[in-house]
């Protein structure tokens, strides 16, 4: 699982163009291709490995999705609300 942000079109962050100020997703390159809103809060969003295998463990911010030859496909977000929410579920 990965912590990051959904906007209003329902597509999380990875399916955005990050406008670079931290205020916005940016555009959606989903199929919608809708300009997404201000930043949402954090949330725990179900994560699935290259062979659809779920990830079970919660992929520290700034971390990404683990790839065949164990790199990253894609870093997922490290804002200051992803890093206190992802430290809040490491020490429940």
């Amino acid at each position: 699982m990965y912590i990051g942000h959904r906007c209003d079109c329902g597509h999380s962050d990875l399916n955005h163009t990050q406008d670079g100020g931290g205020e916005s997703l940016g555009s959606c390159v989903a199929t919608c291709q809708r300009p997404c809103g201000p930043l949402a809060a954090p949330e725990v969003i179900p994560t699935f490995d290259i062979k659809a295998r779920q990830v079970e463990r919660v992929i520290v911010p700034g971390e990404g999705l683990p790839s065949e030859g164990g790199g990253y496909v894609v870093r997922t977000c490290a804002c200051d609300a992803c890093v206190a929410l992802h430290e809040q579920l490491v020490s429940a």
